[in-house]
């Protein structure tokens, strides 16, 4: 039988000296039944025990005024945080020959507020984020799949305090049902492609940001004290406000998977200001 508690102790030694302070493990089986129809998950493991779940803190301290959601103001999570943990993967391969460790951010075919939630990162919100003790909900999820056999306990997922906030506060109505009504989400009609709605339109210019949407974690208590200290991968970039001349590079950038037009958009709504339809 393998050791698991030295594959385990290795594994954390690893993750640490990576960066990667922020993880948990949660075993793979209780989420076969959630995994998500994507072309990605042709690159599981055949024999998948394990995922090794990681957080990537994102909120920087305020600096003056903003018009992107927090998580658009540090470069493209995809490539930062996806770099860190394609690196951590290969150097795991080289620590455990003849296993395998499949990296995994935001395309992935776990669940991964779940799976992060059952490796004890966090409790899940009713806006269907979660919630880490110390950095609230302003963290990207990661993973790397093993068929190591680490033999994790892990755990049932647990709620927040279902205090409402985030439902009353909401702007476009969305998380006053369970599963809630994404139709008028302004995270989504920020990133909806083509002409907007008279309604859509006020929607946005009412939520005051050209990019995404934070007012759900604004309003949570959990997040009243969360820590700000985005993660080294983010080299200590923070750019809050979206310009033009932003719009002539896009390389690097939360928005830049939309192309220009989007996000053009949305900044000549907010430039013409008072145009919408009553």
């Amino acid at each position: 039988m393998p050791d698991t508690t030295k594959y385990r102790a290795l594994l954390a030694t690893v993750l640490e000296e990576e960066g990667l302070t922020l993880h948990g493990l949660t075993p793979f089986a209780p989420l076969e039944d959630h995994l998500l129809p994507c072309r990605a998950a042709s690159r599981l493991p055949e024999k998948p025990c394990a995922a090794v779940m990681i957080l990537f803190p994102y909120r920087f301290p305020e600096q003056g005024q903003r018009n992107l959601s927090r998580y658009a103001c540090v470069p493209d999570y995809h490539e930062a945080a996806g770099t860190v943990l394609e690196h951590t993967a290969r150097r795991l391969g080289q620590e455990f020959p003849g296993f395998s460790f499949v990296p995994f951010i935001d395309n992935s075919p776990l669940p991964e507020v779940e799976a992060a939630a059952r490796a004890g990162l966090g409790v899940i919100g009713d806006n269907g984020l979660l919630i880490h003790p110390l950095y609230g909900s302003y963290v990207f999820i990661g993973e790397i799949v093993t068929d190591l056999p680490l033999d994790p306990v892990g755990r049932e997922p647990e709620g927040c305090l279902h205090c409402g906030r985030c439902a009353r506060a909401c702007p476009g109505d969305c998380l006053t049902s369970p599963g809630g009504d994404r139709t008028h989400c302004l995270s989504a009609l920020s990133q909806k492609k083509g002409e907007l709605t008279p309604q859509e339109e006020r929607l946005l210019l009412e939520g005051g940001l050209v990019w995404g949407c934070d007012r759900c974690q604004e309003v949570c208590p959990l997040n009243a004290e969360t820590r700000c200290a985005p993660h080294p991968c983010f080299g200590g970039r923070y750019r809050p406000v979206l310009t033009r001349e932003d719009l002539e590079d896009l390389e690097g950038k939360a928005y830049g998977w939309r192309g220009r037009k989007v996000p053009e958009r949305n900044l000549r709504l907010f430039e013409e200001g008072n145009h919408v339809s009553q």
